[in-house]
């Protein structure tokens, strides 16, 4: 079909939103509250555009091309329709941009500063409401929230938990919790997607910047820090780098010049995490209990069992995370051969995830003293003045960093499966049946179908977050044209499975270092500290 757009014709031949259609060819439309795996929620109205014959001005983020239709997407009239628009949301909106978690990738600022808007245009409607901080890892301030419905509706559709939702009308609506509830009274799982999809600082994850920085500058504590499998396929973003871009080596160098003692790798403690899960899988194959086997590497869908599904708690794995797993074995086996007090490492794990950070509260004994998501590191190294991009690359610190491209594939839906797979498959006494599943709506629909005895699986992996960890709650959103989070992710998993397919160790049982460890320390994957160390229980959290 022929489409002219600002005077110029264009042939397209699909069928398509103007939104879409102009930004194939390079135009931007801005919109709030439009994100590619969401769809059109058409709320902000800040996409309007002209459309020849049609009375007023239509959205382009729901509106199809059709054959013939002539489109203006930048004349006075239109300008000034989006700058109003945007004027009436700064009216309403806790303006404090230099101190906002968000500041570099809020779309509300860029926009506004793309169109001049002027915050002192329009008159407050209303009193800025206070910031829900109750929540231990989310913080909700509605003075910045656009009232766009990404949250509500990933929360809803994807996640199906229906903890956010719009209440009331008009100029007294907001987005909140049923009956005004603060998020830690509800069914949050804290898988953080309404944080990733969020457009402003309105949903933000509790930041520990102040504290880490205590640390990292005292002479009596040893900081060590160790990055998640996603992380390295994710940081490059926010400094400019596409997609997907590997940026192992300059992550280790950035997380040295901020003051870390050591820096080590999370993959290690993958293939740690798989040998105890296989073999815990294995076992419960020739007993026959406790089948199916759920993962448990995912917090958000452990809180999800928790809350949700206690009566499912015997069939996750006992084993611990590969966070989990790394905490102990830092305090422990490398303190000892440190020659350090456990006492005086202060351990942090950089995550592609927000629930991560209610994960390191479960246990009695503290392993994990601090987690920070990829955004967070993003907005240190800038604070700290460190450019990621600009750095030359170093390798990780021994002895806890060596792993098998079966660690790294832990980052994306789908790799806790195959990793498990490649290392018992030679030791299974039958043949299982597995499946993969990523967010928590399909998760949901898997249990009431296996509930009902209409499927049967060995072995489950679940992860709460949509494409697993390269889509996390704590990770950068997509800054394209269009925002594409899922887009992204698939970006990430791409560069994650290259990765994989070059490192030269296949499986976990292949890693020298992991069997180093066994031989050294643990024994073997049932022996008694193996099972104090490595595995965790789980406890009915029903609300």
């Amino acid at each position: 079909m022929q489409v002219t757009i600002n005077h110029h014709v264009y042939e397209f031949k699909q069928p398509q939103t103007i939104l879409t259609a102009c930004a194939s060819i390079g135009i931007e439309i801005p919109t709030l509250c439009y994100e590619k795996s969401l769809g059109a929620i058409a709320s902000c109205r800040v996409c309007v555009v002209k459309v020849v014959g049609r009375r007023g001005l239509v959205t382009a983020c729901n509106t199809p091309i059709a054959d013939g239709m002539q489109i203006i997407t930048n004349d006075a009239e239109v300008t000034a329709a989006r700058k109003t628009v945007l004027e009436l949301l700064l009216s309403d909106h806790r303006l404090e941009c230099t101190s906002c978690a968000r500041v570099d990738d809020c779309r509300l600022k860029r926009f506004a500063t793309q169109y001049g808007a002027d915050k002192n245009t329009f008159a407050p409607s209303r009193p800025l409401p206070p910031i829900d901080k109750n929540q231990k890892h989310i913080v909700r301030d509605n003075a910045k929230c656009i009232r766009c419905g990404r949250c509500v509706k990933v929360c809803c559709d994807v996640q199906g938990l229906g903890v956010l939702g719009t209440l009331g009308r008009g100029f007294d609506g907001e987005i909140g919790c049923a009956f005004g509830e603060s998020l830690d009274t509800t069914k949050c799982i804290a898988c953080g997607q309404c944080v990733a999809h969020c457009p402003t600082g309105a949903l933000v994850e509790n930041s520990n910047l102040p504290l880490l920085m205590e640390k990292l500058a005292d002479p009596n504590i040893h900081c060590v820090v160790a990055t998640a499998p996603s992380v390295r396929v994710t940081l490059g973003e926010g400094f400019g780098l596409p997609s997907g871009t590997n940026v192992q080596g300059k992550m280790v160098a950035a997380l040295r010049r901020v003051g870390f003692d050591r820096v080590f790798d999370l993959d290690f403690a993958a293939d740690l995490t798989i040998m105890q899960e296989g073999h815990e899988l294995l076992e419960r194959l020739q007993s026959g209990k406790n089948l199916p086997q759920f993962t448990s590497c995912c917090p958000g869908w452990v809180n999800y069992v928790e809350q949700c599904h206690p009566e499912l708690i015997p069939n996750l794995s006992t084993a611990k995370s590969p966070m989990g797993m790394f905490g102990a074995i830092v305090k422990s086996y490398y303190a000892k051969k440190a020659g350090i007090d456990p006492k005086q490492i202060y351990t942090v794990m950089l995550m592609p995830c927000i629930a991560k950070c209610d994960e390191i509260t479960r246990d009695a004994i503290r392993d994990v003293d601090m987690v920070i998501t990829s955004r967070t590191a993003i907005r240190f190294f800038k604070q700290q003045g460190v450019n990621l991009a600009a750095l030359p690359d170093e390798e990780f610190d021994n002895p806890l960093s060596l792993s098998s491209g079966a660690g790294l594939i832990f980052g994306t839906s789908g790799g806790v499966c195959e990793a498990a797979m490649r290392n018992i498959k030679d030791q299974l006494p039958r043949s299982i049946k597995g499946i993969v599943v990523s967010g928590i709506a399909n998760a949901e629909k898997l249990i009431q179908q296996i509930k009902a005895g209409q499927v049967h699986y060995d072995f489950i992996e679940v992860m709460a977050c949509p494409g697993g960890c390269v889509n996390g709650g704590g990770q950068p959103s997509d800054r394209g044209l269009i925002q594409d989070n899922l887009g992204n992710a698939r970006k990430r998993a791409a560069t994650i499975k290259s990765m994989d397919k070059y490192n030269s160790l296949h499986k976990a049982s292949d890693n020298p270092a992991i069997q180093q460890l066994y031989q050294e320390f643990l024994g073997s994957p049932e022996s008694p500290l193996a099972q104090k160390l490595l595995h965790t229980r789980f406890h009915s959290r029903s609300k």
